[in-house]
């Protein structure tokens, strides 16, 4: 029995041996990060393009993907409205040869949630600044690929199109979803996102994030609207830009594309609710809120109704409830006999309010609003000399300041004529917002809670 026992022993020792001679070592920082001569290495067999040369060279205006039997969804091309213009196109690139370069450094992160499996990299070619979308199919991508870090991609095997004009490196997919918001003409053939396992194989880290290292190009709103021609846009579509001076209006677009007043619903039911991005009905169009400057010229701010940050109000909006709120049941057309009341006209209509003889006291404050339907989705509030509709928004353009982010010109349906609206920034969180009062108060960020 001792032999036996001291075979059993030695066999286990021998076999923890083993499993632990078998564990795998974490790799070092090192291994993943490649510096500027190991990276000459790499592309000596082939060629690094600047990221407009790579586009000029290997991306036409139909692609070469289409054909009698690989269509582009129908909302690409209409020669009646646009013609010559492919909205959605595909151009493959060859998988052999040669290698195909490019390198740039990431602009972007998806903490926030506004860019999910997407990424945009930055370069500067001559002072001048280049960007290129990079559409991957990975959650959470910035845990390796961290704003400001430069990377090389080998783009063999992949191919360069363009969704919604948005220039992007990609690889071919078909959607055919027929639950899509008017499916019909959105199935067919578009730029897809390049499966992970491929994008990281064929990509390589340089240095460490550096965000000191990123460009941002300072813009009025009227430089950026200028032009909104369909080809010229997609040279500046991705670029870091800054504007300042500017304001929320507390407006969104409106279906025919003009501005309309924010409401102060329920973003999970109201599309116009007075946040960064409401509900779109599970449509999933970026929402857009507007900016104005000095000038009176206005400009979209995008975010994902999916962002972690799209239910937080704009800068000086709130919910009317965080002040005096008369509901519909406090307020009478008839002068009263007894109480204490304050009257107020609005669209030509005289109201009488009931108030306690506090707030009689205190007076009736800009902040005060109150209530005219039982569903309490009309108000009115005080503006300090007449009575106004803008309920949740009065306050926006008290907070100024700057918005930095990736400029984006967005066209998806080539049926439409272009338009300025066609321009927005999106940017990364709310940490792209630098907002405060003329008395230097900051801006804090407040959450709807459907409790209020």
């Amino acid at each position: 029995m001792k032999t036996y026992s001291t075979i059993s022993v030695m066999l286990l020792a021998l076999t923890a041996a083993v499993f632990t001679a078998c564990k795998p070592n974490a790799p070092s920082e090192e291994s993943l990060i490649y510096n500027e001569e190991q990276i000459q290495d790499i592309i000596a067999d082939g060629q690094l393009y600047t990221l407009d040369d790579f586009v000029r060279e290997f991306m036409s205006e139909e692609g070469n993907y289409l054909s009698d039997t690989a269509l582009y969804r129908t909302r690409s091309n209409d020669n009646s409205k646009n013609p010559g213009i492919y909205l959605f196109s595909i151009d493959t690139i060859r998988p052999d040869g040669p290698g195909i370069y490019i390198r740039g450094r990431v602009t972007t992160d998806d903490w926030g949630g506004n860019f999910y499996k997407a990424l945009v990299i930055q370069q500067i070619v001559n002072g001048e600044q280049q960007a290129l979308r990079l559409s991957v199919d990975a959650g959470s991508i910035s845990g390796l690929y961290q704003r400001g870090q430069e990377i090389l991609i080998r783009c063999n095997g992949f191919a360069i199109g363009r969704y919604a004009n948005q220039v992007q490196l990609c690889v071919p997919s078909y959607n055919n979803n027929v639950y899509a918001d008017r499916f019909r003409e959105k199935i067919g053939w578009a730029p897809g996102r390049i499966p992970f396992a491929r994008f990281k194989a064929a990509t390589y880290l340089i240095g460490k994030p550096d965000v000191s290292k990123l460009h941002y190009d300072t813009k009025t709103i009227a430089e950026i609207t200028a032009s909104y021609a369909v080809e010229p846009a997609r040279w500046e579509d991705g670029k870091l830009v800054r504007i300042e001076n500017v304001h929320y209006t507390g407006q969104c677009l409106s279906s025919n594309k003009t501005p309309m007043n924010c409401t102060f619903g329920n973003p999970t039911t109201d599309k116009e609710c007075n946040v960064f991005a409401p509900t779109t009905g599970n449509v999933g169009y970026p929402q857009s809120r507007l900016v104005e400057d000095n000038n009176g010229k206005y400009l979209c701010v995008s975010m994902s109704e999916y962002a972690k940050q799209a239910h937080f109000y704009l800068p000086g909006a709130e919910s009317p409830y965080f002040h005096t709120v008369y509901p519909f049941d406090s307020v009478q057309t008839d002068v009263p006999a007894e109480g204490y009341y304050l009257s107020a006209t609005v669209a030509n209509k005289t109201y009488y309010i009931r108030m306690d003889s506090a707030k009689v006291e205190e007076g009736w404050t800009m902040d005060d609003v109150f209530l005219i339907d039982e569903e309490g989705k009309t108000g009115y509030v005080y503006d300090g000399s007449a009575w106004s509709d803008k309920v949740g928004i009065l306050h926006c353009p008290e907070y100024s300041g700057s918005v930095t982010g990736i400029l984006s010109y967005y066209m998806d349906n080539a049926g439409y004529a272009p338009a300025a609206t066609n321009w927005a920034i999106s940017i990364c969180d709310l940490s792209d917002l630098d907002m405060k009062k003329a008395d230097g108060t900051v801006w804090q960020p407040i959450e709807y809670y459907a409790g209020w």
